[in-house]
């Protein structure tokens, strides 16, 4: 009888989401004032009646009968009509963003590089694919991940050694990121997708009080405390997903991520890439050692003056010698390579901070940005940031002031809070979900490419749509949230799929001080555009990150906020806006990313945003010279 009624409960879960699905397409179709409503209706039935395999499968579904070329040019032609050419929609032409380029190791000459947005892009003189790692079939369980790729470690000198025998610059590059040209090369660019062979513990040549873990403090929820912390080994071009899958596969996980997992953990540290938590440092600050291939194709491994490395083990390995590994254990250079923007050299491995596997839970609300403000300034707003292991706020730049009711045409915003959990759902449990709209159309292949349309044919509803983009993200059903409980990695990734590869954001680092200054400055000028029909298609970000003593980091001056403004690749008029906030943000005292910028970088705005640029330049001229320095790093110095 069980099994019985275990089919029926499949059978009307499936005929409740196909009849929703077929009927918001229907009104999407033709009577698309109708659309808000059916997607409340079809969020309620995912939510009730569909678990996440069950949701896979249906993205899957949806992928495949919107897969063919000809479905997809029907439903062009049915929404470019009436629409301007540079806004149309094209859905047949491209490939999916997330179809990773993999490029061949016996194919070193005329290759073409770029970054995901596609502003900038490399037809380099030689483009190299060291190292025997896995990529497209990555696999921590490997044999090889236990070992250490010192074949590929020599592929990487002779690269550097002969760049330099021609006259060259070279180059690592891994996701391509970067808004910037911060990875730019037009010599010998280096793809290190297959600098992945190595994903084990780290225990050779490590001092006996880290082998077995070691004790940290930390101070989360306002309770100071302690945690035993692990080593765990991995290559420099390892995609963070790929590390994720082999620190699970050890019992292990990061300490914090950010919001995507497709970039390379190199890429991430070499630009101060962060979560949220004001009591946790963006990811450089998880590295205690790091082994790269500098000028002249010697080899470093670089940790702080008190590392983790016994000198006296490390100086007799056998390896080490053959290899001719330099060990510096220095504050000064260490704090240099940490954040070395591409410019130190190749990073080749390195050791990462790590912890046991654990569970959070995320609640998600919606509030008036208003009432937050006035909340957060009343008392100790570094105890009521740190109230919660993660706190971080998406703000609508936009009021909603056509909303029908005073109360809805006040500024939204959804505060996200995070923190240790001991609960284990076994089977569904609606309460304990992320909201299913959000990532059920996250992953349905077009949804990026549908995006921009859907923001510049209704750019006046942007400010309604935002709040229900908003509303969308709340965990759970209701306004009142309801949570969201599981294994780390699953919660701190932001499960946003397809649509992660069309939005592109810049990103700019406050004092906690200054965090409402920067708001209303942001809100100034946004709705000022307004005015003019441009509109970001996004609500922007407030996550509070902890001090980092690296010399390029955004937060090498203290506890930041740090503030991303997104928009969806496409959207008329995002781009110019973006422009506009990103001076007006430089003009207080903004810090910016390295990576997500869209003005020029010169000189003068460098020295005022990171006061230990020359520090870094010392370091950066020991290790890496001229050999690793780009045009990017160039106009710097020059201007």
């Amino acid at each position: 009888m069980s099994a019985v009624s275990n089919f029926l409960t499949w059978k009307k879960g499936n005929t409740l989401v196909s009849w929703v699905l077929f009927r918001l397409l229907i009104q999407v179709l033709f009577h698309r004032e109708n659309v808000p409503r059916y997607i409340e209706l079809l969020d309620d039935t995912l939510t009730d009646h569909c678990s996440r395999q069950k949701r896979t499968r249906w993205v899957n579904t949806i992928n495949f009968l919107v897969g063919p070329r000809l479905v997809r040019r029907l439903i062009e032609n049915r929404l470019n009509k009436n629409m301007a050419k540079n806004e149309r929609v094209f859905l047949s032409l491209d490939k999916e963003l997330t179809q990773e380029d993999v490029f061949s190791k016996d194919k070193t000459l005329r290759q073409k590089w770029g970054n995901w947005y596609g502003n900038h892009s490399s037809e380099p003189l030689q483009f190299f694919v060291p190292g025997n790692g896995a990529y497209e079939d990555f696999s921590p369980e490997a044999e090889s991940c236990s070992t250490y790729d010192y074949e590929g470690l020599a592929e990487v000198v002779d690269l550097v050694k002969e760049a330099e025998k021609n006259g060259k610059k070279i180059r690592a590059v891994g996701s391509g990121h970067a808004l910037t040209e911060v990875a730019q090369c037009e010599d010998y660019l280096v793809c290190t997708q297959h600098l992945n062979q190595t994903q084990r513990p780290a225990r050779d040549c490590i001092k006996a009080a880290y082998v077995d873990g070691f004790s940290v403090a930390v101070n989360y929820c306002n309770e100071p405390g302690t945690e035993m912390h692990y080593l765990f080994e991995t290559g420099g071009g390892t995609k963070i997903r790929h590390l994720i899958q082999a620190l699970t596969h050890h019992g292990y996980a990061l300490i914090n991520q950010g919001g995507s997992s497709i970039q390379s953990i190199s890429g991430a540290i070499a630009t101060s890439t962060h979560g949220s938590g004001i009591s946790i440092g963006p990811v450089s600050a998880f590295v205690r050692s790091m082994t790269l291939v500098g000028k002249g194709g010697k080899v470093y491994r670089v940790e702080p003056t008190d590392g983790i490395t016994d000198s006296d083990c490390f100086e007799k390995d056998e390896m080490v010698q053959k290899y001719g590994i330099t060990l510096i254990q220095d504050d000064e250079k260490f704090n240099a390579v940490m954040v070395g923007i591409g410019s130190v050299g190749i990073v080749f491995s390195m050791i990462l901070e790590a912890q046991p596997e654990y569970r959070l839970q995320e609640e998600r609300i919606m509030r008036n940005w208003e009432d937050l403000k006035k909340e957060m300034q009343q008392g100790d707003l570094y105890a009521y940031i740190n109230a919660h292991r993660h706190f971080e706020v998406l703000i609508n730049p936009y009021r909603d002031l056509d909303a029908p009711t005073e109360a809805e045409q006040q500024r939204k915003c959804l505060v996200t809070t995070r923190n240790y959990s001991q609960q284990q759902h076994e089977k569904h449990h609606a309460g304990r979900e992320r909201n299913y709209i959000s990532t059920f159309i996250s992953g349905i292949a077009i949804s990026g490419k549908l995006s921009p349309w859907v923001f510049n044919k209704n750019h006046l509803s942007i400010p309604r749509m935002t709040n229900n983009s908003i509303k969308r993200l709340v965990d759970h059903k209701g306004d009142e949230g309801g949570g969201y409980e599981d294994l780390a990695r699953n919660v701190l990734d932001q499960g946003l799929g397809e649509l992660k590869f069309y939005g592109y954001a810049i990103e700019f680092g406050f004092p906690i001080d200054r965090v409402f200054e920067a708001v209303d400055r942001i809100i100034a000028v946004c709705e000022e555009s307004q005015r003019y029909n441009q509109l970001l298609a996004a609500p922007f970000s407030l996550r509070f990150v902890k001090q980092c003593p690296a010399h390029l980091s955004m937060m090498q001056q203290g506890d930041m906020c740090m503030i991303e403004l997104v928009s969806v690749k496409g959207v008329t008029g995002s781009l110019p806006l973006f422009m506009r906030l990103e001076r007006e943000l430089l003009a207080i005292g903004a810090v910016p990313h390295w990576g997500l910028s869209v003005e020029p970088w010169y000189r003068e705005r460098v020295e005022k945003a990171f006061p230990r640029f020359s520090d870094w330049e010392k370091e950066q001229e020991f290790f890496g010279g001229d050999t690793f320095r780009n045009a990017f790093l160039d106009r710097i110095k020059q201007s």
